[in-house]
C-alpha cells in the first residue's frame, strides 16, 4: 500500500498493525468490556414477542426503531420440537421507514413459531438481526430450548472470518514500484 506522501506500507508494518489490533481487542474482551452493540433490539412487534394467541394469524409486523433499507428480510419458522424447525417462509413487505411486515398463509398448527429478521440500516451499514416468537394455542412439545442461536453465531463468525481473510489478502497485493514512483 502506498500512501500519498510516497511511504510504502510493507508487510512487516501490516503484521505489526494487525498484531496490535488483535492484542487490543483481546485485552478489551479479557477485561470484561462488552462490545458496542449499535442495533441490539427492535422497538415493538405485532404480535408481541413471546405472546400466546388463541386465533390464527397470517401477518407479523415489526418496528425496528431505526430507518431500515428495502433489503429487509423476514422468515417464519415452526418449532417441531426436539430442536427441529420447519421453514414456512412468507413474503416481506417494507411498510414504513422503520417497519416491515411478513405475510404468510394463516397458521393452522398449534405450537411455537419464530419470525427471524435481518434488517440492514443504511445510515451505518449495520444489520439488525434476531427473532421474535409467538405461540398459537399450545406450545410445541419436545422440550425445545427456544430459538437456536448457535447456528446464527456460527454463521456470523464464518462470514466475518471469510471477509477478514479476503481483506487481509487484498492488503498483501504487491505494490507496483514503477507506478508508485510515477505518483
Amino acid at each position: 500500500m502506498v500512501f500519498m506522501d510516497g511511504t510504502v506500507m510493507t508487510p512487516r508494518w501490516l503484521r505489526r498493525i494487525t498484531i496490535a489490533g488483535v492484542l487490543t481487542l483481546t485485552v478489551a474482551v479479557g477485561a470484561g468490556a462488552t462490545p458496542v452493540t449499535a442495533h441490539d433490539d427492535i422497538r415493538s412487534s405485532t404480535p408481541t414477542s413471546r405472546s400466546t394467541l388463541s386465533e390464527p394469524i397470517s401477518t407479523v409486523e415489526i418496528d425496528f426503531g431505526e430507518v431500515i433499507s428495502d433489503d429487509v428480510a423476514m422468515f417464519l419458522v415452526y418449532d417441531l420440537g426436539d430442536n427441529e424447525f420447519e421453514d414456512i417462509g412468507g413474503e416481506t413487505v417494507r411498510t414504513g421507514e422503520t417497519t416491515a411486515r411478513l405475510d404468510f398463509d394463516e397458521v393452522e398448527r398449534e405450537g411455537t413459531y419464530f419470525v427471524q429478521y435481518l434488517a440492514p440500516v443504511p445510515v451505518d451499514g449495520h444489520v439488525i438481526a434476531g427473532a421474535i416468537s409467538f405461540t398459537y394455542g399450545s406450545p410445541s412439545t419436545g422440550g425445545s430450548g427456544g430459538f437456536p442461536v448457535v447456528p446464527f453465531i456460527v454463521g456470523a463468525l464464518i462470514v466475518l472470518v471469510i471477509g477478514g481473510w479476503f481483506t487481509y489478502r487484498r492488503m498483501l497485493v504487491p505494490v507496483d514500484e514503477s507506478n508508485a514512483a510515477a505518483t
